[in-house]
């Protein structure tokens, strides 16, 4: 073995091993969706996505079977199950029940979070009425009010504190049961908020799994469980991903094996040519963690994908390594690095461009593909040919089994003009394109089951919650100052629901007012001296004993010098879990945000009028549709990418000029990456297909692809014989990348589909652009 072979292959080691020590030290998956798109965050601080609101939180249970007594028992003890399991925040199922801690702070601080407080409150004909009620429920078997209550809470505010908690759970009816029940009171319903991000994925379904178990511990065997949400949607959506891409995997590795086996007729080529893109993937993957301190799991997976050009690499050089030849594989490698380094150079600097935008997802993408390339170029010309036994490197491989129509060694002029017709036609299709098929909503890229969907529906509407669409953001220096400005929109919220714009909200104010309303309600509660004079007058001929009532007016004395609840001083419980998803820090630095939960918004345009015009200070509340917020993030992430590509190929072109300094091989190579392209997306058109992110992330793979073609057909080869070679060294490239993704072109999954089809369509057409582009002999130029 030559000592550059014996020193590349020490290099190569101490590569792997220090990629390797990086992932196992360093190395972090991310999985939420939210970290790979455009940055979720507006440049006025405010979240856009979904999910990292209240609505992405929170998981809506059903429990069907039985009958209404065994639903009802269930939900009790599933309940009782979860409240206090790890990564639950509140679970509800329309019993105000809470924990004894949570309930003696309501109980303590009910003057303050109650909105029925006012100076009329304490009036003595309003005590009147309220006592008169109070004697009722000592008599009645089903009181309003709890007994034992009655001393210290006369007006009830305690019950209305918990019925305001309660309102941003749920607002179903409650069957005979004493729970949540849907219209025909077939279900028993519960919400359940978790303590993790919606995207959050792994606490998810880690959370999910354990309310599963639950139930199926406690409940009877005619009973189900069933879970719909967000979170629910993007746990089982990447389940069906995993489950999908495992028998892909599996079905594709098989094929190409089988594929190279028969076609190089030798063992060693197939496993040796997964050596430069294994060593890619682990350099890459290393490279970005340190760059970035993580790397996305969807960066890796689009990455590997993309990064299968690199098998390229190795097939172009066991295709020209055959018998019967005179140079030894050392030699073959020397001939076609520089086709191989003109190609992987070409697609780096493509991929390099893409690595210095703004998002962060196609920054990691950029970067991956970009080391991975490098990485498999450098492995293919120095560590695969000492791999290679000793006898192959010095007789070479077989020769190849791959039968090739004679047309596409020598292409008839004719041929080329039909190439030219094409090009032009798909021109044509894609010019007359109005508008332009560009599918924007993200919706339509996520494998959810329609019966999925269609519960989350039911179970949100059952259930009276706030819709995932809709939301008002209220901003604040301090959560004091977002909790005013919550508190000043409450009646322009109101008129809205007079209006019948919207049905009803749910805001972090209602849960814990500002300080500064607690103080004017502070205010309002009378001095105990006026208190006892009032109680005695309204429960005179009552029939209450003498100082019934002394709790009552100790309790609003304590009330009129409490220090106001604010939400950094609240305790672990009840009152906190409800306000943490509805008032949260700001996501690129100090501020908060207030979180104004819509319920039925019946009218959306003329909810964004109205947000257009609110008089508020200034840009403190913005009004959010998510589905449009999304759908804008895909399309600042599309032209990001597509201004990315026309540098690319820009960049690529002036590379070519400088390197080959033959203007006509570099023409005939960007001419048929454009035909390949043009042909294509014309057909993708044609064929009634919406172009999302994932074509155009499959547009790139070919574009690389297409190079690699082109740049191989244009070589300068002097024979018939070393043009056949060229030609069957291209078409094991082709025809590997078209079994792994016609596996993929045959997915029921939107993602791995509009992948596969766009990347057999575009091989199919590069293919042939460069083949029949190809020079017929040296070029002159």
């Amino acid at each position: 073995m030559p000592p550059r072979s014996r020193a590349a292959l020490a290099l190569w080691l101490v590569a792997l091993l220090l990629a390797a020590l990086t992932l196992g030290l360093r190395g972090e998956v991310v999985t939420d969706l939210q970290g790979f798109a455009p940055d979720p965050v507006s440049a006025s601080g405010i979240p856009l996505d979904a999910g990292a609101g209240p609505a992405g939180r929170t998981l809506l249970l059903a429990i069907e079977g039985g009958d209404a007594r065994a639903r009802a028992d269930a939900s009790d003890a599933l309940v009782a199950a979860l409240e206090a399991a790890p990564g639950v925040a509140g679970i509800h199922n329309g019993r105000p029940d809470p924990d004894a801690p949570s309930l003696e702070l309501l109980i303590e601080y009910r003057y303050l979070l109650s909105p029925e407080i006012d100076a009329g409150h304490f009036e003595p004909e309003r005590l009147g009425k309220e006592l008169e009620a109070r004697r009722d429920d000592l008599s009645s078997s089903v009181p309003a009010l709890p007994r034992e209550l009655i001393p210290r809470d006369p007006t009830g505010q305690t019950a209305v504190v918990l019925e305001q908690l309660g309102s941003g759970g749920g607002r179903a009816a409650t069957g005979p049961g004493g729970v949540w029940v849907d219209r025909d009171a077939g279900r028993a319903l519960l919400v359940l908020h978790s303590h993790a991000e919606g995207m959050d994925l792994d606490a998810q379904a880690e959370l999910i799994a354990r309310t599963r178990a639950a139930f199926t511990r406690m409940a009877a065997p005619d009973l189900q469980l069933r879970i719909a949400g967000p979170a629910q949607i993007a746990v089982e959506s990447r389940a069906t991903i995993r489950t999908e891409v495992v028998w892909i995997t599996s079905a594709a590795s098989l094929a190409l094996a089988l594929l190279l086996a028969l076609v190089f007729r030798h063992p060693h080529p197939v496993w040796l040519a997964a050596v430069p893109l294994a060593s890619g993937i682990l350099v890459a993957a290393a490279v970005v963690t340190l760059v970035f301190g993580h790397l996305h799991g969807i960066a890796l997976a689009f990455g590997i994908t993309v990064l299968g050009i690199a098998l390229d690499y190795p097939l172009h050089l066991f295709s020209h390594a055959q018998r019967p030849r005179s140079a030894d594989i050392h030699q073959v490698a020397r001939e076609l690095w520089p086709a191989i380094a003109l190609g992987a150079g070409s697609t780096i600097l493509v991929y390099a461009l893409m690595a210095m935008t703004g998002f962060s997802g196609m920054a990691q993408l950029g970067l991956f593909v970009l080391t991975g390339v490098a990485v498999a170029a450098l492995v293919t010309r120095w560590v695969l040919p000492p791999l290679l036994p000793a006898r192959l490197r010095r007789e070479g491989l077989p020769p190849l089994r791959l039968p090739l129509p004679a047309a596409l060694a020598a292409p008839a002029p004719t041929a080329r003009w039909g190439l030219a017709a094409l090009a032009l036609g798909a021109l044509g299709v894609i010019a007359t394109a109005d508008p332009f098929p560009w599918e924007d909503r993200l919706s339509a890229l996520h494998p959810v089951p329609e019966d999925q969907a269609a519960l989350d529906q039911e179970l949100r509407s059952a259930l009276g919650l706030a819709d995932v669409r809709h939301a008002l953001l209220v901003h604040g220096d301090t959560p004091e100052q977002a909790l005013q400005a919550s508190e000043a929109l409450t009646p322009e919220l109101q008129a809205l629901r007079a209006a019948r714009i919207l049905d009803g909200y749910h805001h972090a104010a209602q849960i814990l007012p500002s300080q500064a309303l607690q103080r004017s309600r502070q205010d309002a509660l009378p001095t105990a001296a006026t208190l006892r004079e009032r109680v005695d007058a309204a429960a005179a001929g009552l029939g209450f004993r003498a100082g019934a009532f002394e709790p009552f007016v100790a309790d609003v004395e304590r009330a009129r010098q409490q220090t106001p609840l604010a939400p950094e001083t609240l305790p672990e419980g009840l009152l906190r879990n409800a306000l943490a998803p509805l008032l949260q820090p700001r996501a690129d630095g100090p501020g908060w945000i207030a979180w104004v939960r819509l319920r039925g918004v019946q009218d959306p345009d003329a909810l964004a009028r109205w947000a257009d015009t609110l008089a508020l200070d200034g840009d403190r509340v913005q009004y959010v549709d998510f589905f449009r917020a999304s759908a804008d993030l895909v399309i600042d992430f599309r032209n990001e990418a597509l201004q990315r590509l026309a540098l690319g190929i820009l960049a690529v072109a002036l590379l070519l000029l400088l390197v080959t300094r033959a203007p006509g091989r570099s023409l005939r190579i960007l001419a048929a990456v454009g035909t390949g392209l043009v042909l294509t997306v014309a057909t993708l058109i044609l064929l009634g297909v919406s172009l999302s992110l994932f074509h155009l992330i499959a547009l790139l793979l070919i574009t690389g692809l297409c190079l690699d073609y082109a740049v191989f057909f244009s070589r300068p080869l002097a024979d018939a014989t070393a043009r056949l070679r060229n030609l069957r060294s291209v078409s094991v490239c082709a025809l590997s990348t078209l079994v792994v993704f016609g596996l993929l072109a045959l997915s029921s999954l939107p993602v791995l589909q509009a992948m596969g089809l766009t990347v057999v369509l575009g091989v199919v057409f590069s293919f042939l652009a460069a083949a029949l582009l190809a020079p017929e002999g040296p070029p002159r130029d």
